[in-house]
């Protein structure tokens, strides 16, 4: 009962929390905006993430426990790295760059893969980039992710320092690089991600799509050939042609939606 209690007091907590940022992010978005975004495109996102977030909050211990089983049967942290001196940056820009690597193989695999996509077109359904679309991704996309593909705890030993790090780390570029902000880059565009670069990913533009998959690092889209390196004033239109509008109830069963409302 108390486990139970602790893990609603945690749900409620990243909720508050979600809505501070998302109230910072508001007053940027608002003051120097990328877009004109209408209030109800806020509101409607917030709902469907704050229900796909309580989802995944939910059902966390079971794909803690389905990663746990993965972990048990083949091992975990194959690779030893060290974190003694100034091993511990080397050690980190390696964890960076191989989760990265990691970031933006499984992204392409997401675009690329019938299954995969039709969750994560959720994401993409937004009509209105903003911070709060950095969020929204369908439960059992992220569950799916947690709880079958734990690739970089099943290679590395990662130390809850080395973790915080990380997520820091990826938040400014990667969570984000959603905001409906203009924040220009100049010749920095390509060194990090960033909310222009990012938007093309968003685009309804056919010569964008499947561009601009990087989370970190937008030197894996030069590499592999995904890169649209953006003109200083190129902002295209996001979401879907024709925009749609996602319902809560759609936001919970997004891949089967067709067949239970035909």
């Amino acid at each position: 009962m108390q486990t139970l209690l602790e893990h609603a007091m945690q749900i409620v907590l990243q909720i508050d929390v979600m809505v501070v940022m998302v109230c910072i992010a508001r007053i940027l978005e608002r003051r120097w905006p990328i877009a004109s975004t209408p209030l109800s495109e806020v509101i409607d996102d917030f709902k469907v993430v704050s229900v796909n977030v309580a989802l995944r909050s939910l059902l966390a211990p079971l794909a803690a426990g389905c990663s746990g089983i993965i972990l048990s049967t083949l091992g975990q942290g194959w690779i030893h790295l060290p974190t003694h001196g100034y091993w511990y940056l080397v050690s980190l820009i390696i964890l960076v760059v191989i989760s990265d690597l990691y970031h933006y193989a499984f992204h392409r695999l997401q675009h690329a893969i019938p299954f995969l996509w039709a969750m994560h077109s959720f994401h993409h359904s937004a009509n209105a980039v903003t911070f709060v679309t950095g969020a929204r991704h369908l439960w059992m996309e992220t569950l799916l992710a947690s709880a079958v593909l734990p690739i970089m705890p099943l290679l590395f030993q990662i130390t809850p320092d080395m973790q915080l790090i990380l997520t820091l780390i990826y938040f400014f570029p990667d969570t984000c690089a959603h905001l409906n902000v203009r924040f220009p880059m100049g010749r920095m565009i390509t060194f990090v991600n960033s909310p222009q670069w990012h938007r093309i990913h968003h685009s309804t533009m056919p010569e964008h799509r499947d561009k601009n998959f990087a989370s970190l690092l937008p030197l894996w889209d030069i590499l592999f050939g995904t890169a649209w390196i953006p003109k200083p004033d190129e902002y295209p239109v996001t979401g879907f042609d024709p925009p749609v509008r996602v319902s809560v109830i759609d936001s919970i069963i997004w891949p089967f939606r067709r067949a239970v409302r035909p």
